[in-house]
């Protein structure tokens, strides 16, 4: 096929420009309406004269794909725009009020806390609208469920933003999901409680019986949590040392309930239903009958954002695989792109998004060049050959995006999908079947028996995988251009190679004359090594940074090849102390470069600026004059008098201060006229 012959895919991509567009570059939303108004006039006008000689066709192309473009863009800033009856217009920030909850989703929780996300139904007894996060203490065991209700008192806060170069901003991607704040809500903090187990869907209590049945069924707390997450998406109860080793040998996919797994849901059905295929009309009825079936899994799993992504996905796949024609993949995945950026245009950032697209599309175009370099004439090797392929293609696309967004690649991902992928049908299928057993009350100890023993061997085995540290590579850090160039020069060599690939067993491939799709490839890689080129030049400036860290303090100063980290994190608990650190090494200064640590001091200079340290022990050398100083672990100080003593340029205060003690010295620093800057809310503070 000829990429971008079909209008479509030029539709789709200027409608990804215009979303594209409208986020980096701001523009008045009026402009996006007028474009819109005169791109529709010109394509009615050329339709109404109905001369479509070239230039006509030119003029009512440019105006279609203009009208994608701008409504794109225009669709976009209306996404984001918030309401004047949102919560986060009402209420005031830091402040107490009376919040009304209702628990829309449950997320996995962390080793503190229970998470969901809320809607917010009234604050301070006023109606309002909008979602936050909501995070109970799990040593609360409150138990909490979808559909509960809750009143509390508390402040709703703002989420982590990206303080320290490098770090991830949570704040932004919470705000990427309708997502605007979050709550941490301690017992004695809850005035009222209402059950919602009678306000759930059918679906949903079906999924609570089932995940009931289950817990009765006989199957060992592992197994069952991981059958929970592969068929229901309930992730709640899986162990974190078994996400982790999953992650670490590169199938964390296989416990994230996605496109994966409705792809293999939609080939049982297909095969479950292949008797509709005789009917007159059989493909649109059998495809009726699979989209409606994948639509009522997803309702049943609670349609998150993955699956409701993954179904919408494969609804038009169930539809392109029935029409059997050259192209329906491609033209499936495109429409589906497509609905999903209409129906919300922010689903273009999401890394869930971007991984599922691109593993689909990797599949489809790489798959076919690797396995095309072999073939197997004995069934069993042709078919660990074509997993083998496709689990390489997959990991080829979504590589790029992986190291962007987690810095780390797992050496070992053809073992671990090498092993599950095969078993993964059967898994699942098992798993269904056990499911359906038990809400029909029919005898299921030989079943739960096998799924005890194959999914405790599994965790076992892949624990063992992920135990091999030096074949995971970590600390990859690339940039988002460095990424796009990547997979620019990656598919224009596939779609040069495509082509000259013969279905003929004695030549698999054959080169012709070079096309421009190996001219695109070749200038994305020109410009990838000339931006590295560029970038090693540029980070050559020496930085004399404060850093933010929760209840620590930390400093990095670092120049083009060297970097000094000098931390105080010694309130904090070891298991902390070692993560925050392994943090705070991993930002943007300090990577690539040779790293000494060194714990905080006092007095810290570098080229010609001065840093004081004062901390608990609330000692300064008065003799130092006009130099910034830093207030670490809350000192007991006068700071009128240091004022008066030291004449600071600049005062910091960093995360290991208390708020209201910072409160306070904000109050003294203005009527000083002295600048007080406090990391919580600007991040990290160059020295200078």
């Amino acid at each position: 096929m000829r990429w971008l012959d079909y209008p479509f895919y030029r539709i789709l991509l200027f409608l990804i420009v215009g979303i594209l567009f409208a986020r980096f570059i701001e523009i008045d939303p009026t402009l996006f309406i007028y474009a819109i108004c005169a791109a529709v006039f010109c394509a009615i006008t050329v339709l109404v004269i109905g001369k479509f000689s070239f230039g006509f066709k030119v003029v009512f192309a440019l105006s279609v794909y203009s009208f994608f473009f701008f409504i794109g863009g225009a669709h976009l800033y209306f996404q984001n725009e918030i309401s004047t009856n949102h919560f986060i217009q009402k209420q005031t920030q830091g402040q107490d009020h009376v919040l009304q909850l209702k628990l829309s989703q449950r997320l996995t929780p962390n080793k503190f806390n229970d998470r969901f996300y809320a809607q917010v139904i009234a604050l301070d007894q006023e109606a309002v609208s909008g979602n936050t996060l909501v995070l109970f203490k799990r040593s609360d065991s409150l138990g909490y469920k979808v559909g509960d209700r809750l009143t509390v008192y508390d402040d709703v806060n703002l989420p982590a933003f990206a303080r320290n170069p490098g770090d991830f901003d949570y704040r932004n991607y919470l705000k990427s999901i309708d997502v605007y704040g979050q709550v941490y809500v301690d017992k004695p903090r809850i005035l009222s409680y209402t059950s919602g187990e009678g306000d759930l869907s059918f679906l949903l209590q079906l999924r609570k019986t089932i995940l009931t049945e289950l817990a009765e069924s006989g199957l060992r707390d592992r197994p069952k949590a991981m059958i929970e997450a592969l068929v229901l998406g309930q992730r709640q109860n899986v162990d974190p040392e078994v996400t982790k080793s999953f992650r670490d040998a590169g199938v964390i996919h296989i416990l994230a309930l996605s496109g994966l797994h409705v792809g293999i849901i939609l080939l049982i059905l297909r095969f479950l239903t292949r008797r509709l295929l005789r009917l007159k009309y059989g493909r649109w009825i059998q495809s009726a009958v699979l989209i409606l079936l994948l639509w009522a899994f997803a309702l049943l799993t609670g349609m998150s954002p993955s699956i409701m992504r993954a179904v919408t996905m494969f609804s038009f796949v169930a539809v392109g695989m029935n029409l059997k024609r050259k192209g329906s993949v491609y033209h499936s995945l495109t429409l589906s792109a497509f609905v999903l950026l209409l129906y919300d245009p922010r689903l273009l950032f999401q890394v869930g998004f971007q991984l599922s697209y691109m593993a689909v599309f990797s599949i489809v175009l790489i798959q076919p060049v690797i396995a095309g370099l072999w073939t197997w004439r004995n069934k069993v090797k042709d078919f660990l050959w074509n997993v083998f392929t496709v689990t390489l293609a997959a990991q080829i696309g979504v590589a790029g995006i992986s190291l962007f967004y987690f810095h780390q690649f797992p050496g070992l991902f053809i073992l671990g999908n090498m092993m599950l992928l095969p078993l993964l049908p059967f898994i699942i299928g098992a798993s269904l079947l056990l499911i359906l057993l038990l809400l029909i009350d029919f005898p299921t100890g030989w079943l739960t028996a096998s799924l005890n023993t194959v999914l405790e061997f599994i965790i076992e085995t892949v624990a063992r995988i992920s135990s091999w540290d030096a074949f995971i590579i970590k600390e990859v850090h690339v940039s988002l251009w460095e990424t796009v160039l990547s997979y620019v020069a990656l598919f224009s060599a596939i779609l040069f190679l495509l082509p000259y690939f013969k279905r003929s067993k004695r030549e698999r491939f054959y080169l012709k004359k070079p096309n421009w799709m190996l001219h695109i490839s070749i200038t994305s890689l020109i410009l990838l090594f000339s931006l590295k080129g560029f970038e090693s030049y540029s980070s050559s400036k020496d930085h004399f940074l404060v850093l933010h860290q929760a209840t620590g303090s930390a400093v990095s100063i670092s120049n083009k090849n060297n970097a000094v980290l000098y931390t105080d994190l010694h309130v904090m608990d070891s298991i902390r102390a070692v993560n925050s650190l392994e943090r705070l090494k991993a930002i943007e200064n300090n990577r690539g470069k040779t790293l000494v640590l060194d714990s905080l001091k006092n007095l810290m200079s570098y080229k010609g600026a001065q840093l004081i340290v004062v901390d608990e022990n609330s000692l300064y050398n008065t003799n130092i004059k006009n130099a910034t100083i830093l207030f670490s672990h809350s000192p007991k100080i006068n700071l009128e008098r240091l004022i008066l003593d030291l004449s600071p340029k600049l005062i910091i205060a960093d995360g290991s201060n208390y708020r209201n003690v910072v409160d306070a010295w904000k109050v003294t620093c203005d009527k000083n006229k002295v600048e007080l800057l406090n990391t919580y809310e600007v991040g990290a503070i160059e020295i200078n």
